[in-house]
């Protein structure tokens, strides 16, 4: 991960956590959220999860200039 993971704010459904995950792994954003839905329907602990992260996680200031690059 040559990107840090932060949220992405502008990009976001909820927290943006989901957006600064796939900038930072350099993933499709729609994949990520899959993945995460996957672990929240699973395993019941995506949601728990996702709120520790959206709590601890800082955000970025503006979304990154190439986030749509990245993320596509």
């Amino acid at each position: 991960m040559d990107r840090p993971f932060k949220r992405v704010k502008k990009a976001a459904w909820l927290g943006g956590v989901c957006a600064g995950l796939a900038y930072a792994l350099g993933a499709p954003t729609w994949l990520i959220r899959a993945l995460w839905l996957l672990l929240f329907l699973g395993a019941g602990i995506g949601g728990l999860i996702y709120l520790v992260l959206w709590l601890v996680v800082p955000q970025w200031p503006e979304e990154p200039l190439d986030y749509d690059t990245v993320t596509a």
